[in-house]
């Protein structure tokens, strides 16, 4: 008897996590709408610590929902940017990257604030890269805790159902997912070849209409219609605005080619 006593405590004591385990998944919703990009990286590196959540890419501005019903808190780190954190029945969750740098709007669904009651799948923030996710793609950090140490939410991600957006429902439509970007500076090259147009301009400025900051100076190349290039030439000052486009993360990083000039001035 005695023997079996130490094995019963040696194996109390060397899985303490197996026993904590739920008997249930905490949660059955995947909490982006429409479904992301993502890999099993809980775990993995990062900077002088591991990884304590999955990121989950997609576009900026995507809804995301809480994954179980209870109460939402926001809050804002150099490094999580704006999070929002989720504390259920026996679990809580950790949103994190959210909405767009200095605007608190941007990164908690309308009409919800500090302490705002939640049902399951009510859309309750945008995918974002805030905090140190500046030059990162669009995503979200998500984060599963029972108590302080996060948990891989990496097998409940794979089997939760994906929530498909639902036209009637305001909500879930993107927060700042479409924007135009307004460009100033001088005309480096205006050509049309093949029935297109293109545009370089040594930018001098540039500004996002959703108030994302976008840091990106030097020539940007755009497509834009044969008729609008034809009457440029290289050093006249000029201001780009953009065609209306979803913020994915080569949009905000301005990669060639990227982005449509619907308007010079």
């Amino acid at each position: 008897m005695r023997h079996l006593l130490i094995a019963l405590l040696g194996l109390l004591l060397a899985a303490p996590s197996a026993l904590a385990a739920p008997k249930s998944p905490p949660f059955t919703l995947f909490p982006v709408i429409g479904g992301a990009s993502y890999t099993n990286d809980y775990g993995d590196p990062r900077g002088s610590g591991v990884h304590e959540g999955n990121d989950l890419l997609a576009p900026c501005g995507t809804p995301v929902i809480a994954v179980v019903p209870g109460t939402i808190r926001l809050d804002w780190g150099s490094r999580s940017g704006w999070m929002v954190t989720l504390v259920g029945r026996s679990s809580w969750y950790r949103y994190i990257h959210m909405g767009v740098a200095g605007d608190r709007s941007s990164a908690l669904a309308k009409g919800l604030r500090d302490g705002s009651r939640v049902k399951e799948g009510q859309v309750i923030s945008y995918v974002g890269r805030t905090g140190d996710a500046q030059r990162a793609p669009c995503h979200l950090h998500f984060e599963l805790h029972y108590d302080r140490p996060a948990v891989s939410p990496y097998r409940w991600l794979r089997q939760a159902a994906i929530v498909q957006p639902n036209a009637d429902d305001p909500a879930m439509a993107t927060s700042s997912s479409q924007a135009t970007l307004r460009i100033s500076g001088t005309v480096q090259w205006a050509a049309t070849s093949g029935g297109e147009g293109r545009l370089v301009v040594r930018a001098r400025k540039v500004s996002c209409s959703n108030g994302d900051g976008v840091n990106r100076r030097g020539p940007i190349a755009l497509r834009a219609a044969p008729e609008l290039v034809a009457s440029l030439r290289p050093g006249a000052k000029i201001t780009v605005t953009t065609a209306p486009a979803t913020l994915t993360s080569e949009m905000l990083e301005v990669r060639p080619l990227a982005w449509t000039a619907a308007r010079v001035s």
